[in-house]
């Protein structure tokens, strides 16, 4: 189902979506107990995600026509960032690798037609992704490559056909988020006679990482922040690879897709300011505050506001109706929100003073969950480009 199709969506698929933001936040509530520890755990734990998909959050790699949530850009972007913002304030790194599965699978949501040629091969493709959500499966995604700055048409990954759709893909990834969670990634490769990577995925199931089937895990991740995602490196070497079928639908999914990964990104971020606020709200008394730490404590009330109404202007923008303003309003909130948020944080350390140093505090983990979310998908360099491209005037 395509946006232009959101007006259309029944009533009962926001009585759903409502129904598992219900169900996702009593999951995100049972996190929230040992957030602390959490926040210095380094690696995912799959009853938590099996948590999430028995309360219906896998729904949201689905069709509105398929039984899912997504009903378009428009009608779905508030309800999937309110889903995203639900896990972020139990755990952050979860947060992060599920907001992925709702992203990545609008390669095949969120296109109208295909052409009639290609048509039964690209019906035939969705119907084994949507199968593969119904049994359980998590998708995520590994575009990644050291010196790519994250820019997919910079990839020097190669992939080799072998047939049909099939494909043999070599080259280096990084940032593979939910490794060991997610059943798929998608990903993107150079083929011979192309101009334009075409969009590929990688079946991850059983598929040993000791290099015997091509896939070899290079570095384990050690983020500063977003410690637990299981961001991990890996080398392929002939490893199978399906290419996306329809291949220009991939090219009108990504436009969907921009602003719904930076928004889902910022609700994680938006989250975690929350939590921050109210984490140093609950330790300042204005009795006990110097002129100093009330002063700091008013900018950073005003500073939250600020990413609030960045927050709320970009989800807005979203559910109107110009596509390319919601492109850019977006970015220019994942941007500021990334950027104010990493300040204000900071600030938040100062009035709190030396226990926001302290492990056994969250304030430092968080401020290092939000500065890695500044980095990531877009990484700054990216996300700047692209908004001065899309800032461009037109010449037509």
């Amino acid at each position: 189902m395509s946006d232009s199709a959101s007006d259309s969506a029944s009533d009962s698929a926001s009585d759903s979506a409502n129904d598992v933001l219900a169900r996702v936040r009593a999951v995100a509530a049972t996190f929230a107990p040992a957030g602390l520890a959490r926040g210095q755990r380094q690696t995912l734990v799959a009853d938590d995600f099996t948590a999430l998909a028995q309360a219906g959050y896998l729904l949201t790699g689905l069709p509105a026509s398929e039984g899912g949530l997504w009903r378009g850009l428009r009608a779905s972007v508030r309800s999937y960032a309110d889903l995203t913002s639900a896990i972020a304030l139990g755990d952050p790194s979860v947060a992060l690798v599920a907001a992925m599965h709702a992203v990545v699978l609008c390669y095949w949501n969120a296109v109208d037609t295909v052409a009639p040629d290609q048509r039964e091969e690209w019906n035939a493709q969705r119907q084994f992704v949507y199968a593969s959500v119904r049994a359980g499966c998590w998708w995520g995604t590994i575009t990644s490559e050291p010196g790519s700055g994250g820019d997919i048409a910079r990839t020097r990954a190669s992939a080799t056909r072998v047939s049909g759709l099939h494909y043999l893909l070599t080259g280096e990834k990084h940032f593979g988020s939910g490794a060991g969670i997610a059943s798929f990634m998608t990903t993107a490769a150079r083929v011979a006679g192309l101009d334009d990577p075409p969009t590929f995925f990688l079946d991850f199931r059983g598929a040993p990482w000791d290099g015997s089937s091509g896939l070899a895990m290079t570095r384990a991740w050690d983020g500063h922040g977003m410690m637990a995602t299981q961001s991990h490196a890996f080398r392929f070497a002939a490893f199978p690879a399906t290419c996306i079928a329809a291949p220009a639908s991939a090219r009108d999914s990504r436009a969907v897709m921009m602003p719904l990964t930076a928004l889902l990104f910022a609700a994680v971020a938006v989250a975690i300011v929350r939590l921050s606020m109210a984490y140093a709200g609950a330790r300042v008394s204005k009795a006990e505050q110097r002129t100093y730490e009330r002063a700091e404590w008013l900018q950073a009330q005003t500073t939250a506001w600020l990413i609030e109404q960045a927050y709320e202007g970009a989800l807005r923008a979203a559910e109107a109706e110009d596509l390319g303003a919601a492109q850019i309003a977006a970015l220019q909130a994942k941007l500021v929100i990334a950027e104010l948020g990493e300040g204000l944080l900071l600030r938040l350390g100062r009035i709190v003073g030396g226990a926001s140093f302290s492990r056994s505090q969250p304030l430092g983990q968080w401020g290092q969950d939000l500065r890695a979310l500044g980095f990531l998908r877009p990484p700054w360099g990216l996300a700047w480009g692209q908004l001065e491209d899309l800032l461009q005037p037109s010449n037509e």
